[in-house]
């Protein structure tokens, strides 16, 4: 991914925002899957990795703070 050379405090237009947030989303669920499919790997992958699985197992659940 090419990133543009910005000062720190450069606001980031809200497209952009949501486009990223968007495809952390997609990564996030792609991994959460993957994980399901073999617990192997997702026991390899250590504790954190099981409590982000813990409500993946609910359906239409999300685990953001607030």
């Amino acid at each position: 991914m090419l990133e543009m050379d910005t000062p720190s405090d450069a606001d980031i237009p809200e497209s952009i925002m949501l486009s990223r947030l968007a495809q952390a989303e997609q990564l996030r669920e792609f991994f959460i899957q993957m994980w399901l499919q073999n617990r192997a790997l997702a026991e390899q992958a250590g504790p954190k990795v099981q409590g982000i699985l813990s409500p993946a197992r609910r359906p239409a659940q999300t685990d953001f703070p607030g």
